[in-house]
């Protein structure tokens, strides 16, 4: 088990790099904020989850919708999601202290998709989520700032509730 998680680890680091766009979250209460971008203001709870196995590997996944995740977002925007668990809050991908869990996501148009890959599926419905969506334009008007997308993809949630309101 342990020869696939740094493959797997690596493969959802690549695909959040390569889309730059995750989501898999519901959005219901999303603000117009001053930088534009519209963000999540309450956590959300997904209950749904489905799951397919592969040589020794379950993946669980949940999708979330939201009309504000445009094409446009999809292909040239980003979408930062943030994990809630207790206290503790990740920005999706990471892997969890156990070490055998890994949370990333997927953004299509109109849709977060929410991937866990673990081999229990212990706590999956523990775990609340909220998320950002940030236009082109906005992340456009972010650059121009000095915020590269790479620099967005490690906000803390305080600091991009700060820069994204």
């Amino acid at each position: 088990m342990k020869s696939y998680k740094l493959p797997i680890l690596g493969i959802g680091l690549m695909l959040l790099i390569a889309s730059c766009k995750k989501e898999d979250v519901r959005q219901t209460n999303a603000t117009a904020n001053a930088s534009g971008a519209s963000s999540k203001t309450q956590w959300s709870s997904i209950s749904a989850w489905g799951n397919s196995t592969t040589e020794n590997v379950s993946t669980y996944f949940s999708k979330l919708t939201d009309s504000s995740i445009t094409g446009e977002v999809v292909n040239n925007g980003l979408v930062l999601v943030y994990k809630k668990t207790g206290s503790d809050i990740q920005l999706l991908p990471f892997q969890e202290k156990d070490g055998n869990t890994y949370w990333y996501y997927q953004v299509a148009k109109g849709s977060i998709r929410i991937n866990s890959n673990n081999n229990d599926g212990q706590n999956l419905t523990a775990s609340t989520f909220t998320y950002f969506v940030v236009t082109p334009q906005q992340l456009s008007n972010l650059e121009a700032k000095g915020k590269t997308k790479f620099d967005l993809l490690q906000l803390s949630l305080d600091d991009a509730t700060s820069l994204l309101k």
